[in-house]
């Protein structure tokens, strides 16, 4: 749907190009500059959702990665004196880097 509504955009900035003379020449530089406005206004609503469902997916893995990080630090206070702070040190470390891998992931 997206590359679908992107056609008219490109068609209508190469057409303009093309006559950019006979634009400047009659002055309807702002005809021109409205129309190509709609279509990338046209275009960006075939997008829009699109953006709107990664930002979404995006705050959801945040909030599963930092959980991840909250219960490997609790994990990690809870069993203070059976861990040494060496091993609490690489699971935290690695627990924060899970927000990355899961976006990387989807």
């Amino acid at each position: 749907l997206e590359s679908v509504s992107r056609s008219p955009v490109y068609s209508h900035f190469n057409e303009t190009l093309l006559g950019v003379s006979v634009i400047r020449a009659f002055e309807e530089q702002e005809r021109f500059i409205h129309q190509s406005d709609l279509k990338v206004d046209e275009n960006q609503k075939a997008y829009y959702p699109s953006i709107v469902a990664n930002r979404w997916l995006a705050v959801r893995l945040e909030c599963v990665g930092n959980c991840i990080v909250l219960f490997a630090a609790l994990f990690a206070v809870i069993s203070r004196h059976s861990l040494s702070a060496g091993l609490v040190g690489l699971s935290v470390s690695y627990s924060l880097q899970v927000t990355t891998y899961l976006n990387w992931l989807v």
